[in-house]
């Protein structure tokens, strides 16, 4: 696309994301979009004033901010989906701003930020953010989650000081000033925090958030009206009904200092922009199960500098997608950026009718709605995915949490990325591949799988074609296929007529219980070359339940997991697939390790990593259909053998004869 066609695609505000709001019954489709506006305005009031206070700003900004980052992402975003406010990934970058310079500085660092996102967008840079290992992007995502959590213990404790901002000044003015702790901010934060998780389960209808307050404000105008607690009216003053106005940038007299620190500040903005807001994105089209326009990274990035730009100009501050909201949005009914224009407009209406009444919320319960976000930032199946993706990477989610806790956001993450960097460059010297263990979404049983180049053996392919197979008693092999050498069948197999299963040069194969081998698909591997699969050496490794349709091939080393499609004419060679994977017709993947329920899309090529790791999941229909499939060829089998089909070699159980080397365990049939 040449860039003044991409240009004039990219100022068009209406779409193909409205595609979904075309079809069918408009009317129903637009209420739905508006009831969705109105559950996600009244939850983002209350958020949108935490952010903004804890980032060091008034709560009015991130009212105002929010609704017109909202109304902006939704016209000039690449997400049908998204949400678009203030986010808890942005608050220690902008805290450590405002702790430092003022809001004219930010203003500048967030105009530097939109030049940036504007580049990467038209430029296509937006892969390099693929690049960044999700080990990182979730320690990023702990170590700001304890930091917001952290800046609140001067309003969940009632300390009438002001902490410091960094990790140890503030530990240390805790201490001092623990001894006037009032346990009625405590009661308040903690009844707040719990309040909202109970609401939260309820239903996403319900705006947990602001009932939380609104209890929390009547219990403090009430049993607590004796105690002097701070409110936002007695810590801000009083919280205008309209707050937009316009905020030029501003720096003051420029040196080095004030150079590095502005382009330090871009830099952080634009890093937390693109990850979150693509991460968002892609998050929303699977939960959503976007079966038609996905959402573009590139024009989502292009929104993003809209947002950057426009934004803190008018008395607001960087905002980008936000996961929670976004989440809210879908699960609720949305299905277009219609419903994140409603929620712009219906969040300046709820605020200006509400603005007499923020005042009177005790910053104890802006902790407790802070504190909240602050847990549910951390999600345990995330945390669960790295611990299973090997120590390394465990040990840079760790140190990325703990650096972003102690330092700050980019320096905790750019001193990680130099370890990732150095990491990678090792391992390639050492001529060794990363290690998957991939956890089965169905099975608790741990699925390992690892890319191993070893140099060329002795073996004769003569020998190789000599050898006898391993073949359980009820796997099937039809008289026109072709199975040669050491193959094992695990129970159930199917190989189809036509099928080709040669391990003459690359060898042993194994193919798990209930698999099938459709016709004219062919299974071959390199010589010498092998997946380290439970501690044992495959040429090729199919897992159970994998349908390897009609003329796809596998070309080993390979390790296919289980509850595969192998899609017709599609190719795998030289690479590790995850367990539920589905790949689709004639696609092609080379040299990558595939990780688990992913889809690969129709024709796609995939031979770089970040593509691999970038791949959407697979969905439900996708696995229902793979399991029809293998139920079918199941049958299919005892059909055959049913008829008197003679396989085209004996099917004896246990070990095979000549096969001294091989270790082959009689409980997987």
């Amino acid at each position: 696309m040449g860039l003044l066609k991409r240009l004039r695609y990219y100022l068009t505000p209406i779409d193909g994301r409205y595609e979904d709001l075309r079809q069918g019954n408009v009317v129903l489709k637009v209420f739905r979009d508006f009831t969705a506006g109105i559950v996600v305005a009244l939850i983002a009031i209350p958020l949108a004033m935490g952010f903004a206070i804890a980032s060091g700003l008034r709560p009015e900004q991130g009212i105002v901010g929010g609704a017109v980052a909202g109304l902006i992402g939704a016209l000039f975003g690449g997400s049908k989906y998204q949400v678009y406010g203030p986010t808890a990934a942005f608050i220690p970058i902008i805290g450590a701003i405002m702790a430092t310079y003022d809001h004219g500085f930010l203003v500048a660092a967030s105009l530097a930020a939109a030049v940036i996102l504007w580049a990467m967008s038209l430029t296509g840079a937006g892969r390099l953010v693929r690049l960044v290992p999700f080990s990182i992007v979730v320690g990023f995502t702990i170590g700001i989650a304890v930091t917001i959590a952290l800046s609140q213990l001067g309003e969940m404790f009632g300390l009438h000081v002001k902490l410091g901002y960094d990790f140890v000044d503030k530990m240390q003015g805790v201490y001092e000033h623990f001894g006037t702790l009032e346990i009625e901010a405590v009661g308040l934060t903690v009844g707040t925090l719990l309040l909202t998780i109970i609401f939260s389960k309820i239903s996403p209808f319900v705006p947990a958030p602001l009932l939380s307050l609104g209890i929390g404000v009547m219990f403090s105008q009430t049993v607590l009206i004796d105690h002097t607690l701070p409110l936002i009216s007695t810590k801000f003053g009083e919280i205008p009904p309209v707050a937009l106005m316009f905020t030029p940038p501003h720096l003051p007299a420029l040196n080095g200092t004030v150079i590095f620190d502005l382009a330090y500040s871009a830099v952080a903005i634009v890093f937390v922009a693109a990850i979150e807001s693509l991460l968002c994105s892609r998050m929303a089209d699977r939960l959503a199960n976007n079966t038609g326009r996905p959402f573009d990274p590139e024009k989502e990035l292009w929104g993003q500098g809209h947002v950057m730009a426009i934004v803190p100009l008018i008395n607001g501050f960087p905002h980008t997608g936000a996961l929670a909201r976004t989440a809210t949005n879908i699960k609720v009914g949305a299905i277009s950026p219609l419903a994140g224009i409603f929620k712009a407009v219906l969040k300046l209406t709820f605020a200006y009718y509400l603005a007499n009444f923020l005042g009177y919320i005790p910053m104890a319960c802006i902790a407790g709605i802070l504190i909240y976000v602050a847990i549910n930032m951390v999600k345990p199946a995330e945390v669960s995915e790295i611990l299973e993706q090997g120590r390394a990477h465990v040990w840079l989610m760790i140190y990325t949490a703990v650096a972003v806790i102690l330092t700050d956001f980019l320096r905790g993450v750019i001193s990680a990325l130099v370890i990732y960097a150095v990491w990678r460059i090792i391992q390639r010297l050492r001529g060794t591949h990363k290690v998957y263990v991939f956890s089965h979404p169905h099975s608790k049983e741990r699925w390992y799988a690892s890319r191993h180049g070893f140099a060329s053996g002795t073996n004769a392919w003569a020998m190789n074609i000599a050898q006898t197979g391993s073949f359980h008693r009820t796997a099937y092999i039809h008289p026109n296929a072709t199975v040669i050498g050491r193959v094992v069948l695990g129970p159930h197999v199917h190989i189809a007529a036509g099928a080709s299963v040669r391990a003459d040069e690359g060898t042993p194969f194994f193919i798990g219980a209930n698999s099938n081998i459709q016709d004219g698909a062919v299974l071959h591997a390199l010589r010498d070359r092998f997946v380290n699969v439970r501690s044992e050496r495959w040429a090729v490794h199919i897992g159970d339940r994998v349908s390897v349709a009609h003329q796809a091939l596998i070309h080993g080393p390979c390790a296919i997991g289980d509850d595969c499609f192998i899609g017709f004419k599609s190719v795998i060679h030289d690479s590790v697939l995850g367990p539920g994977c589905y790949v689709g017709i004639a696609a092609t993947v080379v040299g990558v390790n595939v990780p688990p329920g992913r889809w690969v899309p129709h024709g796609a090529v995939i031979q770089q990593q970040i593509d691999a790791d970038a791949l959407p999941s697979a969905s439900e229909s996708h696995r229902h259909f793979n399991d029809d499939v293998v139920d079918v060829n199941r049958g299919l089998a005892r059909a055959y053998r049913a008829s008197g089909a003679t396989p085209r070699i004996p099917a004896p159980a246990g070990r095979a004869a000549g096969w001294e080397s091989s270790t082959i365990d009689s409980n997987r049939f």
